[in-house]
């Protein structure tokens, strides 16, 4: 079992890097749901399925996981409509990814900067860990690192791309009432 698993050009939803969303009147963590595409990360969805099991083997010793209990499950399971054929992996971290910049060598360090939509493409890296506590036994996936890596269909009809937000912008100074148009 390696210690990361790299995943190239997954579909992201739902990713909170920066700062802890409030869920239900309580803090979650930081992290993202990467959807994997079932033919395109055939070999991913099987690495993490070994090393998850692997896991489960030793740091569980062979106890039963449920299957709701993996950080890697159906899309159709999760119960929203965008996952439906997509294998998808629930990732969190405790405090916070990183998050790569698009040359790979820098880091991004205020949200303002950052690139990452639901919806968009990303590479990200995850460490698995098993869970076993007053909470239950699961299979878990840290999100180490997280990289924009193209656009795509926005998953929240609440993300405006750069493109969409200057249009209809011109140069100042001119006496035309944009509003108006």
């Amino acid at each position: 079992m390696s210690q990361f698993i790299f995943i190239k050009g997954a579909r992201v939803s739902f990713p909170h890097l920066f700062t802890k969303p409030i869920i239900n009147g309580d803090e979650g963590s930081c992290g993202a749901t990467l959807m994997l595409d079932r033919t395109k990360h055939k070999a991913t969805i099987e690495k993490i399925k070994a090393d998850g099991e692997e896991l489960r083997k030793n740091a569980l010793k062979n106890a039963r996981v449920p299957d709701d209990k993996w950080c890697l499950r159906a899309g159709e399971d999760k119960g929203r409509p965008e996952y439906d054929g997509y294998d998808v992996v629930s990732a969190n971290n405790r405090g916070r990814p990183t998050v790569i910049d698009g040359t790979g060598t820098g880091v991004v360090t205020n949200e303002e900067d950052n690139k990452i939509y639901a919806g968009c493409y990303v590479n990200a890296k995850i460490r698995l860990w098993a869970q076993n506590n007053k909470y239950g036994k699961r299979i878990n996936a840290e999100l180490v690192s997280i990289q924009f890596s193209a656009d795509g269909e926005p998953l929240d009809s609440s993300y405006v791309s750069v493109d969409e937000a200057m249009e209809g912008f011109g140069a100042t100074g001119t006496d035309d009432d944009f509003l108006d148009s």
